[in-house]
């Protein structure tokens, strides 16, 4: 019985390792990286124009909307303001698509390489 534990642990462990492998991670500029294989990107250090990603959290298309927009809204949060006021004033998932592509634009998935000066 324990052979069979060790043995399913070891198989577990090591397609986790693969699966790790398997991810194509650009580094941009030493900055920030871009996933290919999951459609991510994550900011290494703090940064002022980014000030609303935290550092070493990877984030979807999805999740940099939705902190781009929560991060913008905090100014406005105890203003009285219409919703159609708040919509022309706070990004939209479109301008935010736009930002993050601005900061992959340069990554080539089909021949990645990484970024540097």
């Amino acid at each position: 019985m324990k052979k069979i534990k060790k043995i399913f642990l070891l198989l577990i462990f090591s397609s986790l390792i693969t699966s790790c492998e398997s991810d194509v991670i650009v580094n941009i500029y030493g900055f920030s990286e871009y996933n290919c294989s999951t459609d991510e990107y994550r900011i290494l250090k703090p940064t002022p124009m980014l000030s609303f990603l935290k550092p070493n959290k990877w984030y979807n298309r999805e999740e940099f909307h939705e902190a781009n927009y929560k991060a913008a809204s905090e100014p406005y949060k105890n203003l009285v303001m219409s919703e159609e006021t708040l919509a022309g004033i706070l990004p939209t998932e479109d301008f935010s698509n736009a930002f993050f592509n601005e900061f992959i634009m340069a990554i080539d998935c089909k021949n990645p390489q990484d970024i540097k000066f």
